[in-house]
């Protein structure tokens, strides 16, 4: 193997015997036989299933010799000598056995891990298959990638070249799992066309199916430890690199079909994903050992604000833009009207500075000065984001969930539990003082008279109202300061396309104060955009069009 910048891996000699098709059982699969580039978010894949049925584990003892050296020849195993050990052949394919289960099958099974470690533990954890297949699917799509995994939600971007098959996804896939079909896009960077498809699902599902390959993993290669010295090593090309102490381990199976490769005791990375969020450092060993993908760590800010302006108009930023050229870019900026109703905007013209208030679990507000690489502040932020709406929710009312929460919202009336300009100076006053009336003067502030009007659905609202309030006035008094109070731009988890109603209150509350707020469709992915945009820039792509 040669090592290129970036970890980006060449192979130089994957030559070998194709796998019977029939060999390959309820697994994502990957030929073998074949020349690729294993490259920073992209890999050669393809894509033949043939689920097959097998014998289960507990028949393995009444077969004989023969019956097992045949079934592991069927299924492709490496079979030396002529009269090879009976336990061993056991082993052996016991060990693919949790390979093939480790690759799932439909939507409506889960696949459990039960199997006992060497230190007799034993793992219960239930797993859609739909999010293993998924997994391997990601792994082994051609293209580039972009990922943000963050505390709550892991966002991911695939870039299929135009021209080349797309890997397709299915709609949904475990219990918080997403393909976002609407939010398809084409982008185009110098001669190359990439269609953009986006992924989404809950950091803890994907965290926990992870795992579960990765025991799978490390059970079968325990199960083979006996086994691997009686194996012959692939052969390696002559002037390929040999000095890494990976390269000595015996039985290290190349191809990517899962089922072969659970037995595999090499440590390469099979790809590697530019990451950004939380996620990239807490998860890496984790990726690495179970899924061998090394996560490339993106400066979450950076990514952000790379992602924003992958999705801006380069007519909007010079000559030196970092941005994409793309057929949807009319439908990404929008607003919401006096009627609350989504009016589809321009990008503004001149764009720079901007103020781009990224919502999430906490806030952050940067300035961005231009569309020169690192030419951003983060001039503030606070505390009270989405996790504070979510805590606060499940501590005053009955919701136990992010969605609850926002239906309950919906429902309620927040005047009956925040005290408005209008309370303490009345219509005449306001008018005086030159002040809407329907500003909030205090949240909550009539709970301290009475709570005899206010129900739970009242107190939702009014904390939804507390949360986008205290995010509109610090970006309104950092936008003054730039002089750009019509080009704020908010984005992040907590107004993504579920959460209208925060949309809402923010344009409703920013009109109030004098300013214009943009929002965006691709608003939950701006990080996952930006570390697409650094695996590009790492692959060679010329600056976009």
């Amino acid at each position: 193997l040669q090592k290129y910048p970036f970890g980006c891996v060449k192979s130089t000699h994957l030559e070998r015997t194709p796998l019977p098709l029939e060999t390959i059982a309820h697994t994502w699969t990957g030929r073998t036989g074949q020349r690729g580039l294993l490259n920073m978010g992209q890999t050669q894949s393809y894509e033949d299933e043939s689920p097959v049925s097998g014998i289960p584990e507990d028949e393995y003892a009444s077969l004989s010799t023969e019956e097992l050296q045949a079934l592991a020849e069927q299924r492709g195993l490496p079979v030396l000598g002529a009269s090879p050990d009976r336990s061993l052949l056991q082993s052996l394919l016991r060990s693919y056995d949790i390979g093939r289960r480790a690759g799932g099958g439909d939507c409506s099974r889960s696949v459990g891990s039960h199997e006992s470690d060497p230190s007799g533990r034993t793992s219960s954890k239930q797993v859609c298959s739909s999010v293993l297949s998924v997994l391997q699917k990601i792994r082994d799509a051609p293209g580039h990638m972009g990922c943000d995994i963050g505390g709550s939600l892991a966002k991911m971007v695939m870039a299929f070249p135009e021209g080349e098959d797309v890997v397709a996804f299915p709609e949904k896939f475990g219990t918080s799992g997403r393909c976002h079909r609407h939010l398809q896009m084409k982008l185009t960077m110098a001669d190359q066309s990439y269609l953009l498809t986006f992924l989404s699902g809950a950091t803890a599902q994907l965290e926990e199916a992870v795992e579960h390959l990765g025991d799978c993993r490390r059970q079968a290669s325990e199960s083979t430890a006996g086994y691997a010295s009686h194996i012959r090593r692939e052969p390696t090309s002559p002037g390929a690199a040999s000095n890494s102490s990976e390269d000595a381990r015996p039985f290290a199976r190349t191809f990517s079909s899962w089922s072969d490769e659970v037995f595999s005791c090499s440590r390469k990375a099979h790809r590697r994903m530019a990451t950004a969020g939380g996620g990239a450092c807490k998860f890496a060993s984790l990726f690495r050992d179970a899924l061998r993908v090394e996560l490339e760590p993106v400066r979450e800010m950076r990514a952000l604000v790379d992602g924003f302006l992958l999705l801006a108009p380069c007519n909007s930023m010079g000559t030196d833009s970092t941005g994409g050229s793309s057929e949807l870019l009319n439908q990404d900026v929008f607003t919401i009207n006096e009627d609350d109703m989504t009016v589809s905007k321009p990008w503004p013209d001149p764009l720079f500075p901007l103020i781009l208030v990224i919502m999430g679990t906490g806030v952050s507000v940067l300035r961005v000065d231009s569309a020169q690489p690192g030419d951003f502040v983060r001039v503030g932020g606070t505390a009270c984001g989405g996790g504070t709406f979510l805590g606060l929710a499940r501590l005053l009312t009955s919701a136990t969930s992010f969605e609850e929460a926002l239906e309950m919202a919906s429902l309620g009336d927040a005047c009956n539990a925040d005290k408005l300009v209008s309370d303490i100076y009345g219509d005449e006053g306001c008018s005086t003082l030159g002040l809407p009336g329907n500003l909030t003067a205090s949240n909550f502030g009539k709970l301290g008279e009475s709570t005899d009007r206010c129900c739970e659905k009242d107190l939702a609202r009014s904390l939804l109202q507390m949360v986008t309030q205290q995010s509109v006035l610090l970006a309104s008094a950092y936008a003054r300061m730039a002089g750009c109070i019509n080009r704020v731009f908010f984005a992040g988890g907590f107004v993504d396309e579920k959460n209208v109603i925060a949309r809402r209150s923010i344009a409703a509350n920013f009109r109030n104060l004098g300013g214009c707020a943009y929002f965006l469709r691709h608003s939950d992915f701006l990080g996952a955009l930006g570390s697409l945009q650094g695996a590009l820039r790492c692959a060679g792509d010329a600056t976009p069009k």
